[in-house]
């Protein structure tokens, strides 16, 4: 087995999967302080970025069949994270795909939480 590159893994968002995208971004704006820091769409539908403490909140309406509510991590290079997942046995829920911007898979943990291993691409 070749060396391992090591990945670096860091919190970069929570995402919330909600049938009332509007309601919800009111709720958390108008009740707990949230502050909207985009809006933006993909395939269609609307995601709304806000911020609570510091720290960033996505809320949309589903977009990947079989991913609900998850934990995004950013890493510095997409394909050594995929492939040492692949060479952990990890299963992929949506395998990698690359949006321009950014690239993401989806796996889930033990536990079964989903996660979002995703890299921002630079935007010159």
């Amino acid at each position: 087995m070749a060396a391992q590159q090591q990945v670096s893994y860091s919190f970069n968002h929570r995402h919330l999967i909600v049938d009332d995208v509007p309601k919800t971004v009111a709720f958390y704006e108008d009740t707990l302080g949230a502050k909207k820091i985009q809006e933006l769409e993909f395939r269609g539908i609307p995601i709304v970025r806000l911020e609570m403490d510091g720290l960033p909140l996505t809320i949309s309406q589903q977009i990947h069949a079989g991913v609900g509510d998850h934990i995004g991590l950013a890493v510095d290079d997409f394909e050594a994270a995929v492939a040492g997942l692949r060479d952990r046995g990890v299963e992929f829920i949506v395998e990698p795909t690359d949006m321009g911007f950014a690239k993401f898979a989806f796996i889930k943990d033990a536990a079964g939480t989903t996660l979002e291993v995703i890299q921002f691409m630079d935007q010159d």
